[in-house]
């Protein structure tokens, strides 16, 4: 476990000091590493972190983990078998707007997901939103795992190495009427289950 710590202490220096993004670089108050346990049973993956992750020194992702754990209690509860992080490092802003990150962003940060990947060896990945699990399942499958227009979330797709399985937003649930989020939160505890959380 040392060894994993030390790798994942000298990924988060890596990312700090990271300006492969100078729009972001230069926007930024500070870059967000994941963080968590660093042999994790579950990853949860955002598409980057928020304002809250960035102020209050969480790991990438932690606030929208915190969100979740209405739904999936087991995310918070057993945070002992859970690594959170985000596809981009950073808080991506225009001016003071935020905003989505763009596909280059994406791209350039990738390889930092690509190692927190290889260091905790999860068993499972749970993608959070469309967009992020879209681009994460395009970049873990040779192929596209999905046939265009199929909805993703709450499907299992099967990598070599873990199970990637894609969940709506905290954003997206608190949008959904009181039964749909009621019967999503029945299927999150569900998957715990069967993730053994």
């Amino acid at each position: 476990m040392e060894d994993a710590l030390e790798q994942l202490e000298a990924l988060a220096a890596a990312v700090s000091a990271c300006t492969r993004c100078p729009q972001l670089a230069a926007s930024r108050r500070r870059a967000v590493p994941g963080g968590g346990h660093p042999h994790c049973h579950v990853m949860v993956v955002t598409a980057c972190p928020g304002p809250a992750d960035e102020a209050g020194g969480a790991a990438a992702g932690e606030a929208a983990l915190q969100a979740l754990g209405e739904y999936m209690p087991a995310l918070v509860e057993r945070r002992d078998r859970v690594y959170v992080t985000s596809l981009v490092k950073c808080v991506a802003r225009d001016g003071e707007a935020l905003r989505e990150p763009s596909a280059d962003e994406l791209e350039a940060c990738f390889p930092y997901l690509s190692r927190e990947l290889t260091i905790t060896t999860p068993h499972y990945v749970l993608s959070v939103g469309e967009a992020c699990s879209r681009f994460l399942l395009g970049k873990l499958f040779a192929r596209t795992p999905y046939a265009p227009g199929d909805a993703l979330e709450l499907r299992v797709f099967d990598s070599p190495s873990f199970r990637v399985v894609p969940v709506a937003t905290p954003d997206e649930l608190a949008g959904r009427d009181a039964r749909a989020r009621k019967e999503y939160a029945e299927r999150l505890h569900a998957l715990a289950r069967a993730m053994a959380l």
